[in-house]
């Protein structure tokens, strides 16, 4: 009897053994990605539309620059356009007019020249036939100078428009991420330097965690594999997939070393999980179940 009992414990034992080795668990830490909401231009802060803890779609307009004084010189720049472009007909009707005249001219002197061989005109008729044909190719080439000096300064003062259009743009400040605003640095009335961030928001929606395990247990995992998860005080599993395996070996990473996995070689997994019902949060302890 005492045989039997003991047989008993013995499979029992390993039974537990199996069961333990079948319902392995990973405890890891879940990560939220963070995104940076930065100025492209720097700007005195006219207002703020989002704060700490809201919930916020992509394309959610999150602050304004002022943005006076670059209006005050596009309108500036604007004018000044104007004004080329009125120069530009100018100097296009005046390059039309002394072409027609060159033409003349040109025209003109060559039937002087004709004449003046068969002795028809006179020496001085004929030089200022010259003269005249000159000043006409001297007024067309300056017309046509003009005209590039004009082009030349409309490229310039198009591209400083572009400059200034787009700082106007940049002052208003749009989210290109959805999720929670979990940061916002500055306030209405600040000076916000070109390139700083402003706010820091967080993708409740979507959460993100390593596991590391052995080259043995790594060739059981595949991409797009589902895991099991479960959550203190949550008593439903959730699921997550593998996203990523890692391709190179790496030692056990110091947030999760022991004793007796310090020299081990792991491979990185990295597994990602839907969360549209808020149940996990940044930095939540979790055990994953591998299949």
């Amino acid at each position: 009897m005492k045989q039997v009992l003991v047989l008993m414990l013995v499979l029992l034992s390993l039974a537990g053994c199996q069961s333990k080795k079948e319902q392995q668990v990973w405890t890891t830490v879940m990560e939220a990605e963070v995104y940076s909401i930065s100025a492209l231009s720097g700007g005195q802060i006219k207002q703020i539309f989002v704060s700490e803890g809201q919930e916020i779609e992509s394309g959610t307009l999150v602050a304004k620059l002022d943005d006076q004084q670059l209006r005050y010189s596009l309108e500036q720049l604007q004018a000044s356009r104007r004004e080329l472009e009125a120069q530009r007909s100018l100097y296009q009707s005046q390059i039309a007019l002394a072409a027609a005249d060159l033409e003349y001219q040109s025209s003109k002197q060559l039937r002087n020249e004709k004449l003046y061989e068969e002795e028809m005109i006179a020496l001085q008729q004929f030089e200022d036939g010259e003269i005249i044909k000159k000043k006409a190719e001297l007024q067309h080439e300056s017309a046509r100078k003009n005209l590039a000096l004009v082009t030349a300064k409309q490229a310039s003062l198009q591209a400083q428009l572009k400059s200034v259009q787009k700082q106007i743009d940049d002052c208003v400040i749009v989210s290109s991420f959805s999720g929670r605003v979990e940061s916002v640095f500055y306030d209405e009335g600040e000076m916000l330097p070109a390139m700083a961030q402003l706010a820091e928001i967080v993708n409740t929606k979507s959460m993100e965690a390593n596991i590391y395990v052995n080259e043995q247990r790594l060739a059981s995992l595949k991409p797009r594999m589902q895991v099991k998860l479960r959550v203190n005080g949550y008593k439903n599993e959730l699921t997550a997939q593998i996203v990523r395996i890692s391709n190179k070996a790496e030692f056990t990473p110091k947030t999760v070393l022991t004793p007796d996995n310090r020299t081990v070689m792991v491979y990185a997994i990295r597994l990602r999980t839907g969360n549209a019902q808020g149940i996990l949060k940044d930095g939540m302890p979790v055990d994953v179940y591998l299949p």
